[in-house]
């Protein structure tokens, strides 16, 4: 009985120094979200562009959003203060973006929800409404080079727009 509960505590240290070990090898990306009642905050491959996977997006929950192609970590933590922490498990260019889901559907991306990411901010002259020229101000998703075992914080996601004016502004610009 001695040897049972001792092979049980060697095997329990080796766990938890594997678990050690695993951690180092992590990376943790963070920031704040300013949007109120944020769904979900991704990090998502940058091998493509941004328009590409919101577009592959159907419902906005745990289980659809945990596919290969556009969720990009575990351990997603939005605290009330609208902080968020990602545990990263895969590196390389990366893209941030929150979902609000205020739009027509519960649970589902559709147009007049809000899509935030972290950006920079460019200038555009394009029709957009009424059929006028008019100087319009938006933000360009920016990928981050995520490096294995060197945490980011401060990727702060400020800049929302409803998903309908990101599709004509990517139609815009491409």
């Amino acid at each position: 009985m001695i040897k049972k509960k001792l092979s049980v505590v060697i095997i329990l240290f080796i766990l938890l120094i594997n678990c050690e070990e695993l951690k180092d090898l992590l990376t943790t990306a963070s920031g704040k979200v300013y949007a109120e009642n944020c769904k979900v905050v991704l990090a998502v491959k940058g091998e493509t562009d941004l328009f590409y996977y919101l577009n592959n997006i159907d419902k906005i929950d745990d289980r659809s959003l945990r596919d290969d192609e556009i969720f990009r970590g575990f351990d997603l933590v939005i605290s009330d203060d609208s902080l968020y922490n990602i545990t990263m498990f895969s590196f390389g260019e990366t893209y941030f973006l929150a979902l609000v889901d205020n739009g027509l559907i519960e649970n589902e991306l559709d147009t007049l929800d809000h899509v935030g990411f972290y950006a920079e901010y460019d200038t555009l002259v394009t029709i957009l409404c009424l059929g006028s020229d008019s100087l319009f101000t938006y933000a360009v998703p920016k990928k981050m080079d995520i490096v294995e075992r060197v945490d980011e914080s401060d990727i702060d996601i400020e800049n929302f727009i409803e998903f309908r004016w990101f599709i004509k502004i990517y139609e815009t610009i491409n």
